[in-house]
């Protein structure tokens, strides 16, 4: 798993970091979402950082190849040096749908609360100089695990490792927030660097239609993570990885709301989902994301939004116009296989390939079109793994799961022009542009690196 990044070249980052927030500034507040996946990829979640899901990974665990790791991102562009918190109204929740119905057989839910703290002298000397102290607070957890109708509790006041305020013994924080689960599996919760990176065109192309500075760049900030490890027969249908290798994957945040009509109990709306990145805002049109992602995946096929959009995205017209190219017709087939079905000779697509359909799942049912990330267990591990996935004919990299070394942008960007199911445009990034993590991603679970500081 690990890609090598330039150490701690600040000059470097923060460079590509200013000319971002030029073109932020220059083209407005439309534009603020231009650094990253689905950091911001909604209006409400825009001005709601604590539900806001940046990335999702889902892959096979290098080391441990009979488990999958699961890694869900949420609180995107936090500042080294400042405390960022879970929202103790919401629930953060993982899904697995293991049949391709698009509901979730088995869900991993975290729920939280605060607990005070001292601020430590050494901050406090900091914080004089730097400005005022926000208030500092340590969170722990509830790890919830639901299936077959039944929940089962799985952490109680679990260790959520905080913002690294650059004192001693960070590392041993970070230890300590990686717990074992009951049958084999791992949790971590915590802070920890953003993993993204990308060509800052691609981005700009695939998200605004617009031309940028051809310069790849890591995201010089923090994220809130919840990661989970687990074996394989926990997720597969019918316990079965062999018979039953694809699931599919999302993550979604839902907030409590104000008591019911004549329940006089409190629920929960759902206000974020991430699946595929990318897929809300360069699929789904902007006046709808919002309530995108209030949906569920086994509402997809008949709700009138996510297949349409699909089929017939403006967006690729878009890009295909500022690439100088011509985008292929609808309706999108390709497309739809990518995000809604998985790959599979079976479903009749133009892409030719048994990857990650759910069709391939023996014990599976009638399959539904869902908006997932879809894995297939199966596949092996790459001893060489590719930074484009099945562009380069790296079947366990993106769309097949997502690892931390994909650069799931510039792939999303070439399948929204063609490929792989035609020539696309192939040319429009440069592959011999470095990936520029601005940490390493690390060998062992949870895999992401230990948070920026202000001292790299």
């Amino acid at each position: 798993m690990r890609l090598t990044s330039a150490s701690n070249r600040w000059t470097w980052a923060a460079a590509a970091a200013i000319a971002v927030l030029a073109a932020t500034v220059l083209l407005g507040p439309a534009m603020r979402p231009s650094t990253a996946t689905s950091h911001w990829d909604a209006p409400a979640t825009t001005v709601n950082k604590q539900i806001d899901a940046t990335d999702l990974y889902a892959f096979t665990s290098p080391e441990r190849q009979d488990t999958v790791t699961i890694v869900a991102n949420y609180i995107p562009f936090q500042a080294p040096h400042k405390p960022y918190q879970f929202d103790t109204d919401a629930r953060y929740e993982v899904h697995i749908d293991n049949s391709g119905t698009g509901r979730a057989a088995v869900t991993y839910r975290w729920t939280f609360a605060d607990k005070a703290l001292p601020v430590p002298s050494f901050v406090r000397a900091r914080e004089r100089q730097a400005g005022p102290l926000d208030s500092l607070v340590e969170q722990s957890y509830t790890l919830t695990r639901l299936r077959d109708g039944k929940s089962e509790i799985l952490v109680r006041d679990g260790y959520a490792a905080p913002t690294d305020l650059g004192g001693p013994g960070y590392a041993a924080t970070r230890r300590k927030a990686v717990r074992d689960l009951p049958g084999g599996g791992k949790v971590f919760t915590g802070t920890a660097a953003d993993p993204f990176y990308s060509d800052n065109r691609a981005v700009n192309l695939l998200r605004f239609g617009l031309p940028f500075f051809p310069v790849k760049t890591g995201v010089p900030m923090n994220v809130s993570a919840l990661a989970l490890q687990l074996p394989k027969s926990e997720l597969a249908l019918g316990g079965d990885p062999a018979r039953n290798p694809v699931i599919g994957v999302w993550t979604t945040a839902s907030r409590k709301s104000s008591a019911l009509l004549g329940s006089g109990a409190a629920g929960y709306t759902q206000v974020s989902r991430l699946g595929n990145p990318n897929f809300n805002e360069v699929i789904i049109p902007l006046k709808r994301r919002d309530h995108f992602n209030t949906l569920r995946p086994d509402g997809d096929e008949s709700g009138g939004l996510v297949v349409p959009s699909t089929l017939d995205p403006d967006q690729a017209k878009v890009v295909a116009r500022q690439a100088n190219v011509t985008a292929p017709p609808a309706p999108r087939e390709d497309l739809e296989q990518i995000y809604l079905t998985g790959l599979s000779t079976r479903t009749g697509g133009p892409i030719k390939q048994d990857l990650n359909s759910h069709r391939l799942n023996q014990d599976a049912p009638r399959t539904a079109k869902a908006e997932e990330l879809r894995l297939n267990l199966s596949t092996p591990v790459a001893a060489a793994p590719d930074k484009y996935g099945i562009l380069k004919g790296d079947a366990q990299g993106y769309p097949n799961g997502r690892r931390l070394i994909d650069d799931v942008v510039t792939i999303n960007l070439r399948m929204l022009l063609g490929e792989p199911a035609g020539r696309g445009a192939p040319g429009l990034i440069a592959e011999d542009n470095p990936a520029f993590l601005l940490k390493p991603i690390t060998d062992s679970f949870p895999y992401l690196a230990l948070p920026v500081t202000a001292a790299g």
